[in-house]
């Protein structure tokens, strides 16, 4: 292994993650670079000085916090819920926009249906060859 690979594998080293070969392998290379060896003493240091650090402790309302935000994503409301908090006026203006919508669509497809031509035209052909704006 060249110096790049063992520098990518000391922290799996140091912590004894690494299989019994590789762990030989970077043990030897070790002993002979002293560049990867110096690296390997300042991460151990660093592993050491960071296990020496206090347990850290959460905020006591940590627990209760997470859970209630946790809870309250868990059940979001769904549509009845949606529908009960809006106000008369609200309803009003959902249904009187579906009910356009619904109107527009009725409109748009009984005027396609008669604008079919009987002869086996296609639909498009013909709105193309009147020149009324519709293109496809």
């Amino acid at each position: 292994m060249n110096c790049q690979e063992i520098k990518s594998r000391l922290d799996a080293y140091l912590d004894e993650e690494l299989p019994a070969a590789e762990a030989k392998e970077v043990c030897r290379h070790l002993e002979t670079c002293l560049a990867c060896k110096l690296q390997a003493e300042a991460l151990q240091q660093m592993a050491t000085a960071l296990d020496r650090l206090p347990p850290l402790a959460a905020p006591p309302t940590f627990y209760q916090n997470t859970l209630r935000a946790y809870r309250k994503r868990l059940t979001a409301p769904g549509f009845a819920e949606w529908w009960q908090n809006l106000t008369i006026v609200m309803r009003s203006a959902v249904c009187g926009a579906t009910l356009a919508g619904l109107l527009c669509g009725a409109v748009m497809a009984t005027s396609l249906v008669t604008a079919a031509p009987q002869d086996g035209v296609g639909l498009y052909q013909t709105l193309y060859a009147t020149n009324e704006g519709f293109y496809p």
